[in-house]
């Protein structure tokens, strides 16, 4: 996968683009991290490619809540301690 920096691409987009366009992905970066990719798509798979990035997405969205309930002890709790959680909660909010 090719890389380059949000400013280089600034500078020169169209050659940067067309320099990896046939080779691979670009992979933009910010500080040298990645914060994008960029990919050639065909114009007949825009939808089902469109559908594929928000399934991942739900994915990485799944995995952040899970390591989320890791960190914060929630993924230990029983269902009875879930029960009494969403008990409480209903009570609390009847009483606004």
């Amino acid at each position: 996968m090719s890389t380059i920096s949000i400013s280089d691409l600034k500078k020169q987009p169209a050659k940067q683009w067309l320099k990896s366009a046939d080779k691979d992905d670009l992979v933009i970066t910010s500080n040298g991290r990645p914060v994008a990719v960029l990919m050639r798509i065909a114009a007949a798979s825009v939808e089902s490619t469109r559908a594929l990035v928000r399934s991942v997405r739900a994915l990485q969205a799944q995995s952040a809540l899970q390591q989320a309930a890791v960190a914060s002890g929630a993924s230990k709790l029983s269902m009875s301690d879930i029960d009494a959680e969403i008990a409480a909660s209903r009570r609390a909010r009847r009483r606004k």
